[in-house]
């Protein structure tokens, strides 16, 4: 069985990786955006903060905001693979992953950036792979991985 706490640590693991993609290729390879506005962004996207000059605080909220909404959404991913069998069943937990993290992609862009109304300056190939691929996947290996431990744990 997975636990909603297995949700929770894939979606910081997974967090930790999307956001590394994210350092690599927005930061260091493509300089769309310094370390600090990348993090800031997250705070700004809050309407209180919106056009806020970057900040430490503001990019230690925005440090937050990003882990805390990566967590969350680890938890929903196995709330629901503790339903779905083949959630945490390799191969299809690998298509799983896929579709989660582009269900993920889809709320962030098309349901809070709008709701809150920020900005949106990040290219759309940079957003699905980062948020597929470096979240989701990783996502769905973590709660995988943590299903095999427990299940060999047990007696």
């Amino acid at each position: 069985m997975v636990r909603w706490i297995d949700g929770f640590y894939g979606g910081l693991v997974a967090g930790v990786t999307s956001a590394l993609f994210y350092t690599v290729v927005a930061v260091a390879w493509l300089h769309e955006v310094t370390l600090d506005g990348f993090f800031a962004q997250a705070a700004q996207a809050l309407p209180p903060f919106h056009g806020a000059p970057v900040s430490w605080a503001l990019v230690g909220l925005g440090v937050v905001l990003y882990f805390a909404l990566a967590a969350a959404f680890g938890i929903v991913y196995a709330l629901l693979a503790s339903r779905l069998r083949s959630m945490w069943r390799a191969p299809a937990s690998v298509a799983w992953g896929l579709l989660y993290g582009l269900l993920v992609w889809w709320v962030i862009n098309d349901v809070l950036v709008p709701l809150t109304g920020a900005v949106q300056a990040q290219p759309l190939w940079e957003g699905l792979v980062g948020t597929v691929i470096f979240y989701g996947v990783v996502l769905s290996e973590m709660t995988t991985v943590a299903h095999r431990r427990e299940a060999s744990a047990a007696p």
